[in-house]
C-alpha cells in the first residue's frame, strides 16, 4: 500500500513538473480605450503617479494601502511604492517617457509573490481623441509562475479595463 501511494505521488509530482515545460515562459497583457480628448489632456493623468489614485483600479481595491510617490512626474526615476493588505508590496518606477506619447515603467512586486514586470501606457492620436494602450509583460518562473501565467490575462486584463474606463471618465469629465 505504501509503495502504491508513493508511486502515485511520484507520478503526480512528475506531471506537475513536466507540464509547465510546455507553458509560455513569458506573458503579455494588453487593453485599450479611446478617450474623447487630445493626448496632451490624457498625458498628465498617466505620467504622474499622484494622479493614478483618480483612475487606477488598484487604488480602489486596496483603500488601506500606504502609497509613497517620489521623483519628478514624467521623468525617469519617478516612482510609486505601495504596501497594502490586498495589493501586497512593491514599486513602480518610470524608466522612460515621451510627453503626450508614452510612459514606460518597471514594476517590482515584493509581496505576496516576488516578480518583476514592465508596463507601458501609449497614447495614439485618433481624430479628435486618443487611443490609450496599456501593456504589461514579464517572465514566468518555472514551475509555479507558468501555471499562474495561464490566468494572468484574465486577472490583470480586468483591472486594466476598469482602470482605463475610470481614466476615460476622469479625463472626459474635465472637459
Amino acid at each position: 500500500m505504501a509503495k502504491k501511494t508513493l508511486l502515485i505521488l511520484l507520478v503526480f509530482v512528475s506531471l506537475a513538473l513536466f507540464f509547465p515545460l510546455f507553458l509560455p515562459k513569458t506573458y503579455h497583457v494588453e487593453r485599450s480605450v479611446v478617450i474623447d480628448a487630445s493626448p496632451d489632456s490624457v498625458y498628465p493623468y498617466i505620467q504622474d503617479f499622484r494622479e493614478w489614485s483618480k483612475w487606477s483600479s488598484w487604488a480602489e481595491s486596496d483603500p488601506d494601502q500606504k502609497v509613497e510617490v517620489t521623483g519628478e512626474p514624467g521623468k525617469p526615476g519617478h516612482s510609486q511604492a505601495w504596501d497594502g493588505p490586498e495589493n501586497g508590496k512593491g514599486t513602480m518606477t518610470i524608466d522612460s517617457a515621451s510627453p503626450n506619447a508614452f510612459v514606460s515603467m518597471v514594476l517590482n512586486f515584493e509581496e505576496p509573490q516576488p516578480m518583476k514586470a514592465t508596463s507601458k501606457l501609449e497614447l495614439e492620436a485618433i481624430g479628435n481623441g486618443t487611443k490609450v494602450i496599456w501593456h504589461n509583460e514579464g517572465d514566468l518562473d518555472y514551475p509555479i509562475g507558468r501555471y499562474f501565467g495561464i490566468f494572468l490575462d484574465g486577472m490583470i486584463g480586468q483591472d486594466f479595463e476598469k482602470g482605463l474606463a475610470k481614466l476615460k471618465a476622469s479625463v472626459e469629465g474635465k472637459k
